[in-house]
Parts: structure tokens; sequence; C-alpha cells
């Protein structure tokens, strides 16, 4: 795995690299956050309260709605520079 990151990264600017390293970031902290704390909720629900298997269910439900909800946004915002930037260089030419 170490070694296709390291072949993958050897092309590009360091600009490159940190947009890529940080959309990485986000991407897995906008997933594991959600699922950690509702899940643990609908964990907590299930093991200490006794309410069966559907606490936990529910909780990775709506971490995954909540994840999806933050991708849409982060892209949304991304595809919005990714338009200015085309309209900057569009206008310098």
């Amino acid at each position: 795995m170490f070694l296709f990151l390291l072949l993958l990264f050897a092309d590009m600017s360091d600009n490159t690299k940190k947009l890529a390293l940080s959309m990485a970031a986000y991407t897995s902290a906008s997933i594991f956050g959600p699922l950690i704390v509702f899940g643990g909720i609908g964990y907590y629900f299930d093991k200490y309260l006794g309410m069966g298997k559907a606490p936990l269910f529910i909780g990775i439900g709506i971490a995954f709605i909540v994840t999806s909800v933050l991708q849409f946004f982060k892209v949304r915002v991304l595809l919005k520079k990714m338009n200015e930037e085309a309209e900057k260089d569009n206008q310098a030419k």
C-alpha cells in the first residue's frame, strides 16, 4: 500500500500532494467521526440499556446520512473553487 502511494505521489507537485492528503484526511474524518459518535451512542443504548441491536443500526444509518451530507457540501465547495479558478485562467488568456 505504501509503495502504491509513493508511486502515485511521485509525479505530483507539492501543492497537489498537500491537496490530496488533506482531502484524504477530511474524507476519513467525515466518515469515522459520525460513525464513532452515532455508532457509539447506538452501542451504548444496546449494551447498557438493553435495547437490542436496533439502536446500533439506527446510529450507523444516521452516521451514513451525516457523512453523505458532509461529503456533498465539501464537493460543492471544491467545485465552486475549481470553477472560479477556471474562470480566472480563461480571463487571463
